[in-house]
């Protein structure tokens, strides 16, 4: 059984009282929040020494998304809507 434990110490009234956690190594999941970052890090390395090695400068700066491509909706009918009138004393609250 494959375990991982951590120890710390704690500083009270001038002693130090020493404390230990244990956790089971099955427990524990590797960060993905980093996955991004590193793939986009060693692409950035292999476009930059294809650049150098073409004696240019490039920009690896993640430029954000533009605007989607407009388009036109065709086919389609257009429906007119009248709104019904406001009755203003209407006791009922009918039409």
């Amino acid at each position: 059984m494959y375990v991982w434990s951590m120890c710390n110490s704690q500083g009270v009234m001038r002693s130090l009282i020493s404390g230990r956690s244990r956790t089971m190594c099955l427990r524990l999941q590797q960060s993905r929040c980093d996955d991004e970052f590193s793939l986009r890090k060693k692409q950035n390395d292999v476009f930059k020494t294809a650049a150098k090695a073409r004696c240019e400068t490039i920009s690896t700066k993640r430029q954000p998304k533009g605007p989607k491509p407009c388009f036109m909706v065709e086919g389609m009918t257009l429906e007119t809507v009248t709104p019904i009138p406001n009755v203003v004393n209407d006791l009922k609250g009918g039409y």
